[in-house]
């Protein structure tokens, strides 16, 4: 692994939140790290960490930096790690979780979609949920526009996205532009696991990383190789550790279209036909709340304390 940025704020600053975004030579737009850098909170608050799984270093990543240094701008991200695997090796999401989790300095883990469109009391919007809850399990869900003529990405206004052939995926309900909700999304998880196939809880995992180490961090079995699974096999065996999930109800982040969305022509580890991973369905059944297989380093965390 090696460090194209790397964190090198006052160590007396620790962040409240560590956004944790994935690459593997696909990202075309980088227009997530845009809208997490135009926040209604400090910047110092949270910190933006890009993981790269290929040894592969993106231009247009590079381009934004080198603009922020001319503009003597922040830095629009605070790490970026590069795994170095070569393109004979099929990308991990779950190995690259595992590398921002362990490079994080926040209290609190964000997991999200690296082309999301967040509005700007997003990071706001979590620390107030945990404030209420510190312990909490928060997903996110992401309403979804397909109409292609947002390809390439323009920046269209949240009421572009939510209007016109907007199609919302696992029975969103909308009754206008600005009031949406979500059905029975208050249920739990532990109470109803088939919730997974009504939301989307590959979307926006937040979590607290204490409690992610305490679970062994994301399970880098190789049935999650390739494109199915993601944060929710986390949801799954935290809530076997006694944590509580919450789907909430009304606060949501956004995608527009481009190719291969769906993860088309990917690979795909045991799954249902659904695009939900049967090991990570299993959880629930099987108690357990370690992974199948830990990242040697996570557990070196758990089982001694040493920290990274």
């Amino acid at each position: 692994m090696r460090y194209i940025i790397e964190n090198k704020t006052d160590v007396r600053i620790k962040p409240k939140i560590s956004i944790i975004l994935l690459d593997w030579k696909v990202r075309e737009s980088f227009h997530t790290i845009q809208y997490l850098n135009r926040q209604d909170i400090n910047r110092d608050a949270y910190e933006i960490i890009w993981v790269e799984f290929y040894d592969y270093v993106a231009k247009p990543l590079l381009n934004l930096i080198e603009d922020c240094k001319l503009s003597n701008l922040p830095m629009p991200i605070d790490q970026w790690l590069v795994l170095e695997y070569p393109d004979s090796f099929y990308y991990h999401k779950h190995v690259m979780y595992n590398a921002g989790i362990l490079y994080a300095k926040g209290d609190i883990i964000v997991i999200m979609d690296s082309d999301a469109i967040v509005k700007t009391d997003f990071l706001s919007f979590i620390i107030n949920e945990f404030n209420k809850n510190p312990d909490m399990i928060l997903h996110i869900e992401e309403i979804r526009n397909f109409d292609h003529k947002f390809y390439p990405f323009s920046y269209p206004t949240l009421e572009e996205i939510l209007g016109g052939s907007i199609a919302m995926p696992y029975e969103v309900k909308v009754f206008n532009t600005t009031e949406i909700n979500l059905g029975n999304s208050m249920i739990s998880l532990k109470e109803n696991p088939d919730l997974i196939h009504v939301y989307n809880y590959g979307a926006c995992l937040c979590v607290r990383r204490d409690n992610v180490i305490a679970i062994g961090g994301a399970d880098e079995h190789i049935d999650y190789l390739g494109h199915i699974c993601g944060p929710y096999e986390m949801t799954f065996r935290l809530i076997n550790a006694g944590f509580e999930d919450k789907l909430h109800p009304s606060y949501f982040i956004y995608h527009v279209y481009h190719p291969n969305q769906g993860g088309d022509n990917n690979y795909c580890g045991p799954n249902n036909g659904r695009g939900v991973s049967t090991t990570a369905l299993a959880i629930s059944k099987e108690g357990r709340f370690l992974p199948l297989k830990e990242n040697e380093d996570i557990k070196k965390i758990r089982t001694e304390g040493r920290l990274p």
